[in-house]
């Protein structure tokens, strides 16, 4: 009896945990602050700032080339930031573990899309995110912190991501970008 109650009360303390390690997300938690960082635009050389892109909704994603469900993900997400406007919604697409042989096809695909692709040569910002896997990607709301986080891209995400796109732009805006929007 002591041993069956011990792998019950065993058993209990593994439930809290299960969720998370059942779905595979790593990275920031969501409703905390994500990692600050700054990088370069691959296509135009631009530095690029989360920090900056404050009072917007953000759709990070990390993908590679190589990366099928990845290429998929791009025009969708680019779709999503020309509908709302940049002023609203930006995409960043963080290139991930991408060799020298690959560079060429990756800015091949990045100048189809009108969104940011950042170059994590060192791969210092999905160390931050703690990426393991790809597509992955966070969405970030107007304050700065984590809304969402998916890994994986298939046609039933693309619904979860819609709502949680509208989610975040149901979010009340932060007080110091109240002013800013009410300027626009």
């Amino acid at each position: 009896m002591k041993y069956l109650s011990f792998f019950f009360v065993a058993t209990l303390s593994w439930l809290p945990a299960l969720p998370s390690m059942a779905s595979g997300l790593s990275g920031p938690a969501v409703g905390s602050v994500a990692p600050d960082f700054k990088a370069r635009n691959l296509l135009t050389g631009d530095k690029i700032s989360l920090g900056v892109q404050r009072g917007k909704v953000v759709i990070l994603t990390f993908w590679a080339s190589w990366c099928a469900p990845c290429r998929r993900e791009l025009p969708n997400l680019e779709k999503a930031q020309r509908i709302l406007g940049k002023d609203k919604l930006t995409v960043l697409a963080v290139s991930f573990r991408e060799n020298d042989a690959a560079a060429g096809g990756v800015k091949k695909l990045a100048s189809q899309w009108q969104i940011n692709m950042i170059d994590d040569f060192n791969g210092s910002i999905a160390r931050h995110y703690e990426i393991s896997a790809i597509p992955h990607l966070f969405i970030i709301g107007r304050d700065g912190k984590v809304l969402a986080n998916h890994v994986g891209y298939g046609d039933r995400s693309l619904d979860e991501l819609v709502a949680d796109i509208n989610h975040a732009f149901a979010q009340p805006i932060p007080e110091q970008d109240v002013s800013t929007e009410a300027a626009r």
